[in-house]
This record gives structure tokens, C-alpha cells and sequence, in this order.
């Protein structure tokens, strides 16, 4: 276990996994549950399983995150009360493929955004492997049919999920520089500061459009959500980006087509094609090479 805590490359594989239900349960339950409803409840679930996993910390480091509570604030403002809201409210309205795609788009903005804030370079070599992986994903998307993408139209749910992509990024970015605390600590303040500033925004949306339906249907996904989504991709991801910093933690975003399609067959009985093989030697031949750079210093 404590080989695979160590391994950033195992534990970007364990977020992509993890994070892989993540649209389906929303575009799946989008006719059902609100999608700030979704979020908060999601949140709520998780916020007495990172207490009780960060309590033998939490007394040594609450004076440390109340010292850093900018930058605290901060990473829950983006991750938790804008990007999973953001995504529920885009999947209510755009498709799959769309969704997939503009998700792809997060190590380039990533990238982008280390280099205004902290003048992060990337080599050759890397640029290669971040188109190479960037093409691999596409081709999923499209499945190996390029009038798919020519057929792409950009509606509202799009611009959410463009939206939520680029507040990720910037949590990405900024985690770099969070405080020196246990990372059930952090999580849990995260997610506490996060549903403190998402819980106005749940009560207008109960009052005025639709409140939370109690369903097997919304429990399911809600527990999955809290979870899978949630306890165990938050921690994998955030010590990728420790182990091995943003801009290749970043890359996590190419690997979840790859995981969707292998559930897509073993769930759905849905066929390996030829493009699924091509795309699926892009993507790990890209993150190979975009993996071969020095990280930032923090």
C-alpha cells in the first residue's frame, strides 16, 4: 500500500477510475436530481468520512489551515462549490460527447495557467506528448470519424462544463501551494469551507426550481458520488499532484475516456473497435512522453 501511495503514475490511474462514474451518474440522474442539489448532497456524504479519517490530525493542523484560510478558501471555492455544480448543471443540457471533449482540454489549460502565474515551461518533447494524447482522446470522442467532430455543436451545458473545466485547472494549479497539513485535514476543510458557500445556492434552488427527491436512484449515485468520486479520487489526485506536480497530474483528464470505454464493454457489452486500440496508444504513448520533464519546486 505504501509503494502505491508513493507511485504518482498508480495513483493518477486510481483518480481516472474513480473519477470515471462521475458524468455518468450526472447525466444519468440530470432529469431527476438538481444539479446543485446533487453537488451538495454529494458533499455532505463525504464531509463525516473525511472527519473521521482526518480527526487524529485535525487538532495539530485547524490552527495551520485558520492561518491559510486564503488559500484554503480558495481551493474550495474551486473545487468543491463551483466545478462539481458546474458540471451537473452542463450535463443537464449537452451530450456525452461534448462533455468528454472539453474535458480533455484541462492539461492544456493547466499548462497555461502555470505559466502566468508561476512561469512554468514545458519542453518539446512534452508538447509532443500533450498533442499526441490530446489526438488519442479525440479519437475516442469521434470514434475514428472525423465528421463526428465536424458535427460538434456548442450550446449552454457546454459553456458550464468549459466553466467548471477551467476552475479545476486553477485548483490544479494552486494546490501546489496549500498549507503543510495531513491530506484528510486539508480535504476536510476543503469541503467544509466548500458546502458552507454552497448551502445558499441549495436552498434557492430547493425553494424556487426543485428540491432533492429521496430515491433508491439518487441514493445510489449520491453514495457513489460521496465515495468513490469523492473520498478516494479527491485523496489519489491530490498526491499525484504532490508526487508529481500539476501540469502531469493534469493528464488524469486523458486517461478517464480510456477507463469509460472499458466500462462501456464490461457494463454495457459494447465492442472494442480498431479506433479504441489507435486511441488507446496515443493517450499512453503522450502521457509517457509529457511525463519525461522536471516538476516545479514548491
Amino acid at each position: 500500500m505504501k509503494s502505491i501511495l508513493n507511485n504518482g503514475y498508480i495513483l493518477m490511474v486510481v483518480t481516472a477510475i474513480a473519477w470515471s462514474g462521475n458524468s455518468i451518474i450526472g447525466r444519468g440522474l440530470h432529469d431527476v436530481a438538481p444539479s446543485i442539489g446533487l453537488a451538495f448532497w454529494r458533499w455532505m456524504g463525504t464531509l463525516p468520512i473525511f472527519l473521521i479519517l482526518c480527526w487524529p490530525y485535525l487538532k495539530r493542523d485547524w490552527p495551520i489551515i485558520l492561518h491559510h484560510w486564503k488559500i484554503v478558501l480558495m481551493l474550495a471555492v474551486l473545487s468543491v462549490t463551483i466545478y462539481n455544480a458546474f458540471i451537473y448543471q452542463g450535463l443537464t443540457t449537452t451530450t456525452a460527447i461534448n462533455s468528454f471533449l472539453l474535458n480533455t482540454s484541462r492539461p492544456m489549460i493547466i499548462v497555461l495557467i502555470s505559466f502566468i502565474l508561476f512561469k512554468d515551461r514545458i519542453t518539446p518533447l512534452q508538447g509532443v506528448g500533450f498533442v499526441m494524447a490530446f489526438c488519442g482522446t479525440l479519437t475516442i470522442i469521434a470514434r475514428g470519424d472525423l465528421e463526428v467532430l465536424a458535427a460538434l455543436n456548442l450550446n449552454k451545458g457546454d459553456f458550464w462544463i468549459l466553466s467548471a473545466t477551467m476552475a479545476w485547472a486553477l485548483y490544479t494549479v494552486l494546490l501546489g501551494n496549500k498549507p503543510k497539513v495531513h491530506a484528510t485535514s486539508l480535504l476536510f476543510a476543503t469541503v467544509l469551507f466548500g458546502q458552507v458557500l454552497l448551502t445558499p445556492f441549495y436552498i434557492w434552488e430547493t425553494v424556487t426550481f426543485k428540491p432533492m427527491p429521496i430515491t433508491l436512484e439518487t441514493i445510489g449515485g449520491i453514495a457513489y458520488l460521496a465515495v468513490i468520486s469523492s473520498v478516494v479520487a479527491y485523496l489519489a489526485y491530490n498526491r499525484t499532484v504532490e508526487l508529481l506536480g500539476a501540469n502531469k497530474a493534469g493528464l488524469t483528464s486523458y486517461l478517464l475516456p480510456i477507463f469509460g470505454s472499458l466500462f462501456a464493454v464490461i457494463l454495457l457489452g459494447e465492442s472494442i473497435r480498431l479506433y479504441h486500440v489507435v486511441a488507446f496508444a496515443l493517450i499512453i504513448g503522450g502521457v509517457s512522453l509529457a511525463a519525461r520533464t522536471k516538476r516545479r519546486t514548491i
